[in-house]
């Protein structure tokens, strides 16, 4: 049985998960084109446990010199699709 969703949709779900839980932000603030810095308050700290938890998850590492690439919710969630990373719990 097939519910219609797409890795990119179950990565997002997830890391809008961890956004609610640790920084405690609202569902409607976590869109894919929402940057961390700017407009969600990430600052380096938290991106960085953000990707560890991913990472944790997915059992895939998040190569360093990707990260300053990763600016916005769909960045990290296109990056995780990109390399096999799943959403997993």
């Amino acid at each position: 049985m097939t519910t219609g969703t797409t890795p990119a949709d179950a990565i997002l779900h997830r890391v809008s998960e961890l956004l609610e839980e640790k920084l405690g932000l609202l569902p409607e603030e976590i869109t894919p084109q929402a940057r961390f810095k700017e407009d969600l308050g990430l600052d380096s700290l938290d991106m960085v446990e953000l990707l560890t938890i991913m990472e944790s998850e997915s059992g895939q590492p998040v190569d360093d010199d990707a990260m300053p690439g990763l600016t916005t919710v769909g960045d990290v969630v296109g990056y995780l699709v990109a390399h096999g990373n799943g959403a997993q719990r």
